[in-house]
């Protein structure tokens, strides 16, 4: 009996092209398509259900008209969280490649959601009150955006390019040259089941015929908005200055190329990236130590700009400290390209991954995005739970490798104040 379940699954798995996401006593996905639209289901433990829907079109596609996403996917938030439906617990987010949906709900409330999903993706959504409203937030936020957040938009448009589709970098301007009928037009090229994969996790009370007869009335038009972005590695370094005239500290982002979930450094890059920034080794020591007086932050964008990622150190310090600040940086990453992470510190970071990812399993988050991602990006390893098995084989030569192929060149952009702070 097990021999043939196990025959089964692997019939699937071939059958649907795609690896089957396994977590604790979680049967396998079950996937079809009704009306253009690709739908998964997983059966879990998990009393929430999770739900995401990815849209296959993200704003790269925006090219002169940036900001018709970022408007039309917060209009799209505020008719899920305040219309009829009023979801609590939901997220859109917007990526170059894909714009992701996610609400988390009950069986209770379920049909509900899939309406609001089905009414998304078949009827005309717009509002020139609330679009109008929306461009005047967004000017004004913009207008008020900090030197390190306009360090990481610069350092994008460094990196990729001025007219790349990886460079989303939003001004007051772009907001306010956007009109109606820009915003309106990425919705329809955006918001249609043939662009889109709809993904549900938990212990789901419906079955696939069920689902399928919610969405059974969609009309697709024809979608096929993918981006086609070849990699980028830098070939030498850089730097740009910014004056900042309202700022009294130094806003840095220092980055270099990264490898791609496809490529075969990824794991250990991931050891290395989490070892650089959410387990703090790094900055905690380099700061404690050397005293100096800054925050960081460390993007690994492997998921938002998947065919062409990069690794960003985001920090601020006080002017005087600049210098050290990118020198002891620099110092730290051409170590790890020489002689690699120590094994027992990438056994640590390895177990601090799976304490973290084992803790969002049991609460049921992330499967659904797994699935939906996974499957759009025709790679499994989209959250580390699938990369677990990876993870534990990666050693200090392996990271040697992939420190000593990516992290060659940097790209640095600061914002510096435009007069000097007394010292305190």
């Amino acid at each position: 009996m097990r021999f043939k379940k196990l025959c089964l699954i692997l019939l699937a798995i071939g059958l649907l092209g795609m690896t089957v996401v396994w977590a604790a006593e979680q049967n396998w996905v079950d996937r079809t398509m009704i009306s253009g639209m690709s739908l998964f289901v997983q059966k879990t433990n998990s009393p929430v259900i999770d739900v995401a829907l990815l849209l296959k079109t993200g704003s790269g596609i925006e090219k002169d008209k940036k900001g018709s996403a970022m408007i039309m996917n917060n209009l799209v938030m505020l008719k899920l969280k305040y219309g009829e439906a009023k979801l609590s617990e939901v997220d859109v987010n917007t990526y170059p490649d894909y714009t992701l949906i996610e609400i988390r709900t009950t069986n209770q409330a379920l049909k509900k959601v899939l309406k609001e999903i089905r009414d998304l993706l078949s009827y005309p959504l717009y509002s020139y009150d609330i679009i109008t409203d929306l461009k005047g937030i967004y000017q004004t936020d913009l207008e008020g955006v900090s030197a390190l957040a306009n360090s990481y938009y610069d350092f994008n448009q460094e990196f990729y390019g001025k007219d790349h589709p990886y460079n989303n970098n939003l001004t007051p301007e772009s907001i306010k040259a956007l009109s109606g009928t820009d915003v309106y037009r990425w919705y329809r090229q955006t918001y249609q089941p043939g662009n889109a994969i709809l993904s549900i996790a938990g212990d789901v009370n419906l079955s696939i015929g069920e689902l399928e007869k919610v969405f059974k009335e969609m009309i697709s038009e024809k979608a096929n908005w993918r981006l086609d972005v070849d990699p980028i590695k830098l070939t030498k370094d850089r730097v740009l200055e910014v004056e900042d005239r309202n700022g009294r500290e130094a806003s840095v982002a220092i980055g270099m190329s990264a490898p791609r979930i496809q490529d075969p450094e990824y794991p250990a890059f991931r050891v290395l990236s989490y070892y650089l920034g959410e387990y703090m080794h790094y900055f905690e020591e380099l700061r404690v130590k050397e005293g100096l007086f800054y925050s960081n932050y460390v993007f690994y964008d492997y998921l938002g700009r998947f065919q062409a990622p990069n690794i960003i150190l985001l920090t601020t310090t006080d002017p005087e400290s600049l210098k050290r600040v990118e020198t002891r940086t620099l110092e730290v990453i051409d170590q790890i390209v020489k002689q690699g992470i120590n094994q027992q510190e990438i056994d640590e970071v390895v177990q601090a991954i799976k304490t973290k990812d084992k803790a969002d399993l049991e609460a049921g988050k992330g499967i659904a995005v797994t699935n939906a991602l996974g499957y759009y990006i025709n790679n499994p390893l989209v959250l580390d739970r699938n990369l677990w098995s990876k993870l534990e084989k990666v050693t200090t030569q392996d990271v040697k490798k992939a420190a000593s192929k990516y992290l060659q060149n940097y790209l640095r952009v600061t914002y510096l104040p435009k007069e000097m702070p007394d010292n305190f």
